[in-house]
């Protein structure tokens, strides 16, 4: 692209920017309305007009009220056991993996293909509507809603960990990723990546600081307050950094409704709730124990979302567990599928668009 063009592009974005905020100042009640829809709807409310289209996809006003309607109402994307791999294929995408999507009834069902050129090793909770799943090189995003996928700048030696947040103030998703610098390093390069759809950049920003910590690989961070939190692997390094196979682990770190939460499984017959109370001295407040000693094993997982007072397992079977906390008692929902590998994430009009 040639210098006048690229100053044409960069001009129609700011006049879309300022169409779209006139937009949103003046047409308070449109921009309520629309805010309530879901993004399959508003994908063909594009077409109405040139303001409603501005709107829809270049103000971060609007996407952000979409988004905290739509937070309420988390959909459960569920990871099929079965892929394609096609060696021929072009332009290296040689794995396809296949998805179900469904709100947390198991209803309103979609499905959803995303291939890479590596094998995906973990997918993160949604983030602001967006979800985030590394290979051994390289991370992706995706946009479930709009089923957009980005791959982010790859990087030769393997990924140890990464996380991703979203800062409310600059309205801007950040990715972290943590590489080690040397093989037996016990500290970790960390660098920073800005998504900012429609702006100059896109690369890495390495920090000065490093990570002094190596993080549990198959223990996934949690984003909360502004912040992501990994929890700490005592694990010996080796030269190869393998992935490891995950394991049911005693402890996870999830978010509930914007609260950072610990859920601790005792002896198989109940898990603990904690929630950080108190970051800065570290101190934690049990909210809940749950009793599943008449629960199969196979039925209780790992806590996905709360939604409506209900906490939400995935399991080891076909089956959704539901625990109410007020009721404290537990329903089950039967799937046509395995609810094992499944993430929570929520609607989203986040533009991937480099």
């Amino acid at each position: 692209m040639d210098f006048p063009n690229i100053v044409r592009a960069q001009n129609q974005v700011r006049v879309q920017k300022r169409m779209a905020s006139h937009l949103t100042n003046n047409h308070v009640i449109i921009a309520d309305i629309l805010s309530r829809l879901p993004v399959k709807t508003l994908s063909r409310f594009n077409c109405v007009c040139k303001l409603w289209y501005c709107m829809i996809n270049s103000d971060p006003g609007f996407q952000a009220l979409h988004h905290s309607r739509s937070w309420r109402n988390p959909r459960l994307l569920f990871r099929l056991s079965d892929f394609d791999f096609n060696p021929l294929e072009h332009l290296g995408h040689r794995y396809a993996y296949n998805f179900v999507s469904t709100d947390t009834e198991g209803k309103n069902i979609r499905l959803m293909q995303i291939k890479v050129h590596e094998p995906v090793k973990l997918i993160l909770p949604g983030c602001f509507g967006l979800l985030v799943f590394s290979t051994d090189t390289r991370i992706h995003v995706c946009n479930p809603s709009t089923r957009r996928i980005l791959a982010l700048p790859d990087y030769k030696s393997k990924i140890a960990g990464f996380g991703v947040g979203y800062l409310s103030s600059i309205r801007r998703l950040k990715i972290v990723r943590l590489i080690p610098r040397r093989p037996s390093s016990l500290h970790l390069e960390c660098s920073v990546f800005t998504l900012a759809p429609g702006e100059e950049g896109f690369s890495w920003r390495v920090l000065n600081d490093q990570c002094p910590y190596l993080v549990d690989h198959f223990s996934l961070p949690a984003f909360a307050n502004e912040t992501i939190y990994w929890k700490i692997d005592h694990w010996i390094p080796t030269s190869n950094l393998d992935w490891r196979s995950p394991i049911r682990n005693s402890t996870q770190l999830v978010e509930l409704r914007g609260t950072l939460c610990m859920i601790q499984t005792l002896a198989s017959s109940h898990v603990a709730v904690w929630k950080l109370a108190d970051h800065k001295n570290s101190m934690w407040v049990k909210i809940c124990m749950i009793d599943t000693s008449r629960i199969h094993p196979n039925f209780v997982g790992e806590v996905q979302c709360i939604k409506d007072g209900e906490i939400i397992f995935n399991s080891a079977s076909n089956h959704l567990l539901y625990y109410d906390v007020r009721k404290k008692t537990f329903r089950k929902k039967m799937l046509p599928h395995s609810a094992e590998n499944l993430t929570s994430y929520c609607e989203s009009l986040t533009s991937l668009t480099r």
